[in-house]
């Protein structure tokens, strides 16, 4: 044991205090704190040159230059822009992809460009009106746009049954910032859209009186008092546990995998091997990065819990699902790190080892790309049954105990049962793999290779 736990000392301080992991472990995580509460806020309210050029329009109903004139005017962008509302978008109208654009556009670009609308004829030829747009860069003036609007686009020419309305094309010049064309674009819809309005006899304004439900925000009522309810924490969370401890895993994983092949390398474990067994050093190496995954775990979690006290949101992390998260981190921390050290010993060097990684590798994406769907449905039979199934069920089932439904305690207990089952079984293997690839040279193993090594050992 004192042998293992020697090892174990080792492998921990041949890692955690190197300057690269002290760099990568310490002083990035501090940066990225500073980034977020000091230096992102200075970069949002940065502004770029403001977008100065023309915007042509050819419109085949006779009514509408004049009034997207008024709403592309300086004067008008500045002053939505100003109350931070998104640009000619009505007022209890849901807004489309291209609506949402604009809105994001007056919060992440604080310049307001400088259009000037040229109406042209009806009867313009519109190859010939296209024509500037091939000349020069967007940020070099000039025609940046040409908005072609249908005849039919404000007044319906069916007589009968349910109005049937034409549209608006636009031609833009190439690599156009694309807030300016979500302003343009919500521009021109939003006159047709009223125009639309008065010769159906209605006012613009009742339509969005009629339409328009005021909501105060939402509250979440907590034992403390009530707070501003935050969309998407719900969401967030179980990804961020999840995340976090797949950093860890992997993180741990690597640096073993790494320790062992360069170990191989230089002959380093022919010294080892004579004085210790290759289960104790394989023993050993697993729980000295387990100390760093553990580390890595700690930095970065004590991150995202000083967010939440930052921002007085302590009450949606329950104690217990760290207890749980420390628990099932253990199992997929052991799982992960046996298969890099099986790995490790069958590779003579690590561009061999690439080809190893498809089943490590499947085991940390796999989780990745399901817990959306598991976080949305926490409870259901997707999300049981991948929590139940190994090597996996770690992974999975931490998502379901930080979602807001997490799941009985016996399924908690059962998958860890599981778990461990299935640790136990992927140890006796990787064992094998280890003791005999350890004093193997040469032409790398492949995996029906590995097989006869767990027969034969």
């Amino acid at each position: 044991m004192n042998r293992i736990l020697h090892i174990a000392m080792r492998e921990f301080a041949s890692t955690a205090l190197t300057k690269g992991f002290i760099i990568g472990g310490f002083i990035v995580p501090a940066v990225i704190l500073v980034v977020m509460l000091a230096v992102m806020p200075m970069l949002m309210n940065d502004t770029g040159p403001a977008i100065v050029g023309d915007v042509a329009v050819i419109d085949k109903t006779g009514e509408l230059s004049k009034d997207i004139q008024h709403r592309l005017s300086r004067e008008t962008l500045q002053s939505k822009r100003q109350d931070h509302v998104p640009p000619n978008v009505p007022v209890g109208t849901a807004p489309d992809a291209q609506d949402a654009a604009a809105v994001i556009s007056t919060v992440l670009d604080g310049s307001v460009p400088d259009l000037t609308v040229i109406p042209l004829d009806p009867d313009t030829d519109i190859e010939q009106a296209k024509k500037p747009l091939r000349e020069g860069a967007a940020d070099e003036g000039g025609l940046l746009a040409l908005a072609v609007i249908d005849p039919d686009a404000v007044v319906s020419q069916t007589e009968t049954g349910v109005p049937q309305f034409g549209g608006y094309q636009l031609f833009i010049k190439p690599k156009l910032k694309d807030s300016v064309q979500a302003t343009i674009r919500s521009a021109i819809k939003a006159s047709i859209r009223e125009a639309r309005l008065e010769h159906a006899g209605l006012s613009p304004e009742q339509v969005a009186a009629l339409t328009t439900i005021k909501a105060g925000q939402t509250k979440e009522v907590t034992e403390e008092g009530e707070r501003d309810s935050i969309d998407g924490l719900n969401m967030l969370l179980p990804g961020g546990f999840l995340i976090l401890m797949m950093m860890a895993v992997f993180i741990g994983g690597q640096y073993l995998l790494t320790t062992t092949v360069e170990e191989k390398a230089s002959r380093v474990v022919e010294v080892l091997l004579s004085a210790v067994s290759p289960m104790q050093l394989m023993t050993g190496k697993i729980l000295g990065q387990l100390g760093v995954g553990l580390l890595i775990m700690a930095v970065y979690g004590s991150i995202g819990v000083a967010g939440l006290i930052f921002a007085t949101l302590t009450d949606v992390l329950d104690p217990m699902t760290i207890v749980w998260m420390v628990a099932f981190f253990l199992i997929a921390y052991v799982q992960i790190a046996s298969m890099m050290a099986a790995i490790g010993s069958a590779v003579n060097e690590m561009r061999e080892a690439q080809s190893l990684m498809a089943p490590v590798m499947a085991v940390l994406m796999i989780p990745y790309m399901l817990w959306l769907p598991v976080a949305m449905n926490p409870s259901g039979t997707f999300a049981t049954v991948c929590s139940f199934v190994p090597p996996v069920n770690s992974f999975m089932m931490i998502v379901r105990i930080a979602s807001t439904e997490p799941p009985p305690t016996w399924q908690i207990l059962t998958s860890l049962l599981i778990g461990l089952a299935s640790t136990y079984a992927i140890l006796w293997a990787t064992a094998k793999i280890f003791r005999v690839g350890l004093l193997m040279y040469g032409k790398p193993p492949n995996f029906r290779t590995l097989v006869r090594w767990i027969r034969m050992a």
